[in-house]
């Protein structure tokens, strides 16, 4: 094939790959409402950077990084839905890129410029990658930190000599450092990451050469955490009174695909794919240090928070697990590379990339899960002039506020409004900002209603058992005379007075 041909494929490919990433991960950013954990987002970085901090220690589970970085965001992009969720937008489309550079450090990926393209092309389609980057949340940004800190260490591996060398681990404890400050259980990730760098200079016999230097940008980035350690362990005692999450065994492996391939079983296919990658890499001596890099990156943080799901407190694996997709991604990049003949590998690559191509699709093109604007409209249309809205727990005020687009309609949160640290009663969800309702608070409610010459009362309410476990509402309001689950996970209950 002529080389002019072959170029002009690859320039085709190359900006088919970064157009499917960018329309994957801007489509409809701006019309869908904030959800409650974003609306959580929007209104820390809200707050002055003193009071952020003051309640991240307080009411979250994670370090005030990501929230102060997206206040700092917000005076460039507004406070839109689109805006807050634009950084996250910009560290997804960053891991192409980094895709790119990390490949071109793997045996069989670097010896070619398509085994590169298809491991950016991964990245690009990743649907645990594209849900992360679309959310004012943290995970985008934590994977691309973790990331720069696996591209670091496998540059590390080369063993170049001089400042490049200086440079690579001052990059590797930086990025590990800002890693560690963006998610509440990215010690399991650093850890790993750590782990597999031992082991794999240990396997090129330069482990003690490289010691004072591992143990310097190790020691490095934990001193630089230690505030965020702190943090960590007030919060701890919270997550683990909290009953927000139950680790039921049997959901791990649906909650494996959600958070490294993609939903479903055919997620089977990307990760017998990834294990043909390092069977393929192994084969080599010289591949193997960068082997067990990325097997640790991308297996050790999910075995290891599947035991603090065990033991201390369930985690919700899907998000949780961000970061170890790009490794994961690299071996099935190197698993393609080893297919075999051109036709075969072109097969394997068609079939690897449409699967989670497709999902992506369906996951950007569905619904929202919450449609708080929605709901707002509909209760409009229904909510009489003597009738208010309550909303159980306290914390649904953030998204109907964001996402309602100023509701004409009386809005209350219960049992009080938020946040609520010094409000009596249980913390299902381990924070102190959201109390349970009790009896006699269900009681003075109903009863401030009727001395307010109220008529009726609409309850929007998400996972109610866990915040009313006693239905002290339901009993105190009487039988509603409606109840809707058209926005559901949201419900909404009619209750005349």
């Amino acid at each position: 094939m002529p080389e002019a041909l072959r170029d002009r494929r690859w320039q085709l490919a190359l900006m088919l790959v970064l157009a499917t990433a960018v329309v994957l991960r801007f489509w409809a950013i701006a019309p869908t409402p904030l959800w409650l954990d974003e609306s959580w987002s929007r209104w820390m970085a809200g707050q002055d950077y003193g009071a952020l901090w003051r309640s991240t220690r307080g009411y979250d589970t994670h370090p005030p990084v990501y929230y102060a970085l997206l206040k700092g965001w917000s005076t460039l992009s507004g406070v839109s839905p689109a805006g807050l969720r634009l950084l996250s937008v910009l560290a997804g489309l960053a891991m192409l890129p980094l895709a790119w550079a990390a490949a071109g450090r793997i045996g069989s990926l670097a010896a070619a410029r398509w085994p590169r393209l298809m491991a950016v092309a991964l990245v690009a389609v990743s649907p645990p990658l594209v849900v992360a980057a679309r959310q004012a949340r943290p995970y985008a940004l934590f994977a691309l930190a973790f990331g720069i800190a696996l591209l670091a260490a496998l540059a590390l591996l080369e063993g170049k000599e001089g400042r490049a060398r200086v440079r690579w681990w001052a990059g590797y404890a930086a990025s590990l450092a800002a890693c560690l400050w963006l998610h509440s259980l990215s010690l399991l990730f650093a850890a790993a990451l750590g782990g597999g760098l031992f082991v794999a200079l240990g396997m090129e016999g330069r482990l003690r050469r490289e010691l004072a230097a591992f143990a310097i940008a190790h020691g490095a980035a934990l001193v630089l955490w230690l505030p965020g350690l702190l943090i960590l362990a007030e919060q701890r005692a919270r997550w683990s009174a909290g009953a927000w999450l139950t680790f039921v065994p049997a959901d791990v492996p649906a909650g494996l695909a959600r958070g490294l391939a993609t939903p479903g079983p055919l997620a089977l296919i990307l990760f017998a794919l990834a294990g043909f990658g390092a069977y393929a890499l192994a084969r080599r001596r010289a591949n193997r240090p960068a082997l067990v890099l990325l097997a640790m990156a991308a297996l050790a943080p999910a075995a290891a928070t599947i035991l603090v799901s065990l033991v201390l407190s369930p985690v919700f694996l899907p998000r949780t697990l961000v970061p170890s997709v790009l490794p994961l991604l690299l071996l099935a990049a190197a698993g393609i590379a080893a297919a075999g003949e051109p036709g075969r590998k072109r097969a394997v690559a068609v079939l690897a990339l449409a699967i989670p191509a497709f999902a992506s699709i369906l996951l950007v093109t569905a619904r929202p899960e919450e449609r708080w604007n929605e709901l707002a409209l509909w209760l409009e249309l229904r909510v009489g002039d003597r009738e208010e809205v309550w909303l159980l727990p306290n914390e649904l005020a953030l998204p109907f506020a964001y996402g309602a687009g100023g509701a004409r309609v009386e809005v209350r949160a219960i049992p009080a409004p938020f946040p609520a640290p010094a409000w009596p009663g249980r913390r299902p969800s381990g924070t102190r900002a959201v109390p349970a309702l009790r009896v006699e608070d269900a009681r003075a409610l109903v009863a401030d209603a009727r001395v307010r010459g109220r008529t009726g009362i609409w309850v929007v309410s998400r996972f109610a058992g866990w915040f009313d476990p006693e239905q002290a509402l339901p009993r105190a309001l009487g039988a509603p005379a409606s109840r809707d689950v058209i926005f559901a996970p949201l419900v909404v209950d009619h209750y005349r007075l």
